[in-house]
């Protein structure tokens, strides 16, 4: 594999994952929009033929943009969101079980999103020592995704303050061989690559 490390600017809400390989881990970061372009990726899959699974970790899944997407195409909503499952989780041990049931999974026409992981390890509930050793498991879980062939994308803010956010995240960047960053200034929306890997889906 080789990664090209770039800073490739695109207005094109569709390009990057036009151009990702669906092998290798993705992420798209950002303060704020992600979560909305993310649902414009997963149309886009379906139209290319895929399933979606999101394990949404933050309640960020909204059909209604799926839909929004559809029927500015004149297209019927309900054929797309067929193809989208989803599966909430609402504790560290529940991300972590539901990867763990994504790595060993036979659907081999779906493309699976990780909708804010991070978020319920920060949660004021668990201990800071426990939140970062769950987190470091769930990184040796998401690590495993290249190896086992089973395509994931990560959709996460890069706002968090909390201190144990400040030692993972840097983490996860390390591992993503797909680095998408989104930038919404004003009325203006742009994604920089920053790095990815070579080939398209």
């Amino acid at each position: 594999m080789i990664l090209a490390e770039q800073t490739h600017t695109s207005t094109n809400v569709y390009e990057p994952i036009q151009k990702w390989n669906g092998r290798d881990l993705g992420l798209l970061t950002g303060e704020k929009g992600m979560y909305r372009l993310a649902h414009f990726w997963q149309y886009a899959l379906v139209c290319s033929g895929f399933q979606v699974f999101n394990l949404d970790c933050a309640i960020r899944f909204n059909p209604l943009m799926i839909a929004e997407e559809t029927r500015k195409q004149n297209l019927a909503p309900e054929p797309f969101l067929e193809q989208i499952q989803i599966q909430r989780a609402f504790t560290p041990y529940q991300i972590l079980d539901a990867l763990k049931k994504m790595l060993i999974s036979e659907e081999g026409n779906t493309i699976y999103f990780l909708l804010a992981p991070c978020k319920q390890f920060l949660d004021g509930d668990v201990k800071d020592d426990e939140g970062l050793f769950l987190l470091n498991l769930m990184l040796e879980l998401i690590e495993q995704f290249p190896d086992k062939d089973v395509p994931l994308l990560i959709i996460e803010s890069w706002k968090y303050s909390h201190k144990n956010f400040q030692i993972f995240f840097p983490k996860l960047l390390r591992v993503t061989q797909n680095l998408w960053e989104l930038k919404v200034e004003k009325d203006f929306s742009r994604i920089r690559t920053r790095k990815t890997s070579i080939t398209g889906i």
